[in-house]
């Protein structure tokens, strides 16, 4: 155990030794974080992480209902565009009053346990102390209660986008220049929520993900398990997707099953940016947002390997007189011609479903 002072050395320091050292995962908790977190960021090295998690608060009726949008906002960007291979997150835990910075590398953990804010003072101008502990079962559960404690995952750029236009409504509104005790603002649960229309009965679509030339394949074990996945869609705008409909997954190259979504987002276009660091998007360049239905089985389809098409034998068997498509075709003859989705019928979609929730409930 090491005892970490600023008045002897920085936070600051020892964090970026602690990353230095590598690892799988960073997870950082701080309920404070810096004002301008670009230049903030900027100000550590992140080459030596695969990904990088940040738990922190979003309090409804509390002042960082104008800043926090903004924050988090700036700090998935950073990432996006200066270690687009880094792979960033951002949770919400209300009740996060502890900061901790762990490193985990083949599932041993190495943390900082503090008093140290993620910001500018309290890494490197406060006087706070902390200790440097290496890998415990103590750890162990430290990090498992971390991510128990979590109330909202995985914040997304599309959700904190639209945060950030709440946040700057309520600014132009002097929102905190009112006689009462508290203003009555709650951002996220607006930005955040996965309900559509209640009278919308949701439509099925089936997508295949991937191309020829970049295929999905059983022994590459891509990992499609994260909450909150963008769904591409080729140059011709989409239409018929919208928020609340079910979109269930499926590799080009292996034909396997990889999960299933709701749509959450309204459709957007990719940025320059976007295309310049990856030049697939310019083939796909629109997306919806979506939630992933089972996130367990994303992140092991290919142990499960649930053929789209031995799917579809098993369904025409079972069910002959019932079409797969909305258009009433038996077949997916459609997706072999390079279209970016297929409308499938309810019953054909629920079948697919029950195959992936069998597999997570094995």
């Amino acid at each position: 155990m090491k005892i970490i002072s600023n008045i002897t050395g920085s936070h600051h320091h020892d964090l970026q030794g602690l990353i230095d050292q590598g690892g799988n995962r960073l997870l950082i908790t701080s309920p404070f974080l810096a004002s301008d977190m670009t230049n903030f960021l900027a100000g550590f090295n992140f080459n030596s992480v695969k990904s990088i998690e940040l738990v922190t608060t979003f309090k409804a009726n509390d002042p960082e209902q104008l800043t926090k949008p903004k924050q988090l906002l700036d700090f998935l960007k950073y990432f996006q565009t200066k270690y687009p291979t880094v792979k960033a997150k951002v949770h919400i835990d209300n009740s996060l009053h502890g900061k901790i910075y762990v490193i985990t590398n083949a599932h041993e953990h190495q943390a900082i346990i503090t008093s140290a804010n993620f910001t500018n003072n309290g890494l490197k101008h406060n006087h706070e102390w902390g200790v440097l502990s290496s890998h415990s079962e103590h750890l162990d559960n430290l990090v498992d209660e971390v991510f128990e404690a979590i109330e909202f995952k995985e914040l997304t750029l599309t959700q904190l986008r639209k945060a950030v236009m709440f946040a700057d409504q309520y600014i132009a509104q002097k929102a905190w220049e009112t006689k009462e005790p508290k203003a009555n603002i709650d951002i996220l649960p607006r930005v955040y929520s996965s309900e559509s229309d209640p009278d919308k009965e949701p439509l099925y679509f089936l997508k295949p993900i991937g191309t020829r030339e970049e295929p999905v394949l059983l022994e590459e074990r891509e990992d499609f398990s994260d909450l909150h996945q963008n769904l591409h869609f080729s140059k011709k705008k989409p239409k018929g997707v919208t928020k609340g409909d079910i979109v269930i997954t499926t590799g080009v190259g292996s034909g396997s099953l990889l999960s299933y979504f709701k749509v959450t987002g309204d459709l957007f276009p990719v940025t320059e940016d976007e295309i310049q660091q990856e030049a697939w998007k310019e083939r796909w360049p629109w997306y919806m947002e979506g939630q992933n239905r089972s996130c367990d089985f994303g992140g092991s389809w290919w142990e499960h390997d649930i053929k789209r098409n031995t799917a579809l034998e098993e369904f025409r068997q079972l069910y002959p007189k019932t079409p797969v498509t909305k258009s009433g075709n038996f077949t997916l003859g459609t997706l072999n011609f390079g279209n970016d989705k297929v409308q499938i019928t309810k019953e054909f979609g629920d079948f697919l479903i029950s195959k992936i929730e069998d597999c997570i409930a094995s």
